[in-house]
């Protein structure tokens, strides 16, 4: 890994601006008569993916207009909203509840929310001090009756408190003068744990509420690596301490973009898939379960532009900079399946040109007084004709994230490219027999230019370049309907242990269970927190057998803008090393430092052999 660092640095030295750059190569292979499960989910569920940070509650002619465009479903009415029963109070004293609904209520598929702020209200307490479980049991129960009686929308995921974490800094008086204190910092955020599990078990315990689903904690910039996994051991795990037995669904919510760790940093790639094999192989520990995730919010920070408030805080070629992160991230929600419940990039509705959030918003106001849909537009516009149930593909390229559908006579091929530099691709359709013609839509936000949208067509397609941040769909038109022929299904499997630090030349061990070895293909995904310059080429062994890593198992960029490397190395596992049953996994660096932060096996397994 550190000659592939030093052979980028070189060609960024000699071409540093636009000039000729190095081209990686690779090969996807499309097996569009294999259907592909990942979990139970094959069909792709475009209400999970296809959506926005916003909430209609009335009707509107534009957002009816953008849904029959972008092939939305009818009754979509938004994805997140900010609205918490625990903040009806008025000085810690709750209203009562007007009995409106009768019976298990319906729910809308989107997200509500609060702030802290409606249970620490009080701007004068030290609230590391002060005891508010008495207050906490209020709350929940006053938002599990509002939910039931009164309330005219009622959510699918409850996420009680927005980003509440890194507020704490705000709810002691000597973080409010700008002191951070580690002491009182964990003691607030703990009592947020707890009012989690307070609101779950009330939800729950409430039968007229069955269809809702506790979400939580909405952490901003999950940095977990910080201070040796400190940061993790204090937040995440924390609230799945306190909370992950009650609550459904984990949220969290990944950015690129300043703000997040160093100038330009990204969650895109490797450290996003990270953060959430981390949520996960803590989860199968702790609780022997692996609850799924909503990503209530992700994309890319992008600034305030001066003086906005007088000036305007709508430029299109900076809005349209959060489409090449959503882009990317969205790709490894996908491919989760059924592990995400919902995403919601952070695209916001109408706004005015001088609001802030005119920077984020899918409208804006044109000088005419007509509301007109900005460069957002552009991450509906990729996915406006996906559909269909997801076939199986291979790639030896790990920059290029795939994604392949079919549906009827169409094979619909989603392709983009996370490495900074061109990749150029050889494309296998292992049948292409029944073939008229492949369509090109082909998708590229610029960092110095407006987004540029490009459709054409040919006959046939066996290779391709793809830009940095580039997004193509391929679609691959045949003459009659696509049948399946075999079927792959894609599992993931969790070791029995997670962080483990790192002693160079000292075998780290882990133990897989409930393995079904057979037919099929596997992939080792290793999660590494080390400092920059140490080795990321670990030797590992699988149940006695050394694996050979690819030269490059990093997804994305190598982080060089983060204050150290965490991110997941994804290696391929010959199925031939995998036993039934249980399996051993062994980890060796020759260097010291860092951890193992968690390691999982995921099998495909096959009806009938691949070809």
């Amino acid at each position: 890994m550190k000659r592939i660092q030093v052979v980028k640095l070189l060609a960024f030295m000699l071409f540093p601006l636009g000039g000729v750059s190095t081209q990686a190569q690779g090969t996807i292979t499309i097996d569009h008569k294999t259907q592909r499960y990942v979990g139970n989910e094959s069909t792709f569920n475009r209400s999970k993916y296809l959506t926005f940070h916003a909430f209609f509650k009335k009707e509107d002619a534009d957002f009816e207009k953008w849904k029959k465009e972008y092939n939305i479903d009818s009754d979509y009415v938004g994805a997140r909203m900010f609205n918490s029963p625990a903040a009806k109070h008025k000085n810690g004293v709750y209203p009562k509840v007007k009995k409106k609904y009768n019976g298990v209520r319906e729910v809308s598929n989107y997200a509500s929310t609060g702030h802290p702020s409606s249970i620490f209200y009080d701007k004068t307490v030290d609230y590391s001090q002060v005891d508010i479980t008495k207050f906490s049991k209020e709350a929940a129960q006053f938002s599990a009756a509002y939910f039931r009686d009164e309330a005219d929308f009622v959510p699918l995921y409850f996420e009680p408190f927005n980003e509440p974490m890194i507020k704490a800094v705000t709810l002691y008086p000597e973080g409010r003068n700008g002191k951070y204190k580690k002491e009182k910092i964990n003691a607030i955020t703990t009592k947020m744990c707890e009012f989690h599990r307070d609101v779950a078990q009330e939800i729950h315990a409430t039968p007229e509420l069955s269809n809702m689903k506790v979400a939580g904690f909405g952490s901003a910039f999950p940095e977990f690596d910080a201070n040796n996994f400190g940061l993790w051991e204090a937040r995440y795990k924390n609230f799945i301490d306190i909370a992950g037995a009650d609550i459904d669904i984990y949220t969290v919510h990944l950015y690129d973009g300043s703000g997040v760790n160093n100038k330009d940093g990204r969650r895109s790639g490797s450290n996003s898939e990270a953060i959430l094999d981390m949520i996960e192989a803590y989860s199968f520990i702790k609780l022997n379960e692996v609850k799924p995730f909503a990503i209530t919010e992700y994309g890319r920070l992008v600034p305030d532009q001066p003086n906005y408030k007088k000036n305007g805080n709508y430029v299109p070629l900076v809005n349209a900079q959060a489409v090449r992160s959503q882009m990317h991230m969205v790709m490894n929600f996908i491919e989760r399946g059924n592990d995400v419940v919902l995403s919601t990039p952070f695209t916001i509705g109408k706004q005015q040109p001088k609001a802030r959030y005119s920077k984020s918003g899918l409208w804006t106001k044109t000088e005419n007084g007509n509301w007109e849909l900005t460069e957002r537009k552009y991450f509906f516009e990729v996915w406006k004709d996906v559909k269909g149930e997801r076939v199986r593909f291979n790639s030896t390229n790990v920059d290029v994230q795939t994604q392949a559908f079919v549906d009827g006579k169409q094979l619909y091929v989603v392709l983009n490219n996370l490495n900074d530099e061109t990749q150029n691709i050889n494309l296998d359709l292992l049948d292409a027999k029944g073939l008229k013609d492949v369509s090109i839509k082909r998708l590229n936000i610029y960092k110095d230019k407006l987004p540029e949208l490009t459709e054409t067509q040919q006959s046939s397609l066996t290779d391709l370049s793809i830009n940095y941040g580039e997004t193509v769909v391929l679609t691959y038109n045949f003459k009659s309907n696509i049948k399946f022929t075999n079927t792959i299904r894609s599992k993931k499997h969790y070791a029995s242990s997670y962080l483990k630090p790192i002693k160079a030349d000292t075998e780290i061990d882990f133990t897989i269970e409930n393995i079904e070895a057979g037919k099929g293909e596997a992939t080792l995904r290793l999660g590494l927190g080390r400092d920059h310059g140490l080795s990321l080429q670990p030797i590992i062994l699988v149940n006695g057998n050394e694996l050979n890593l690819p030269t490059d198992p990093i997804r994305g960029y190598d982080q060089n803008t983060r204050k150290r490397f965490f991110g997941t190395l994804e290696i391929p596992v010959p199925m031939v090393y995998l036993k039934d049953g249980t399996n051993e996994i062994g980890v060796k660096f020759r260097d010291n430092g860092g951890h193992v932060s968690s390691v999982i096996l995921q099998v495909q397994n096959a009806d009938k052999s691949l070809k």
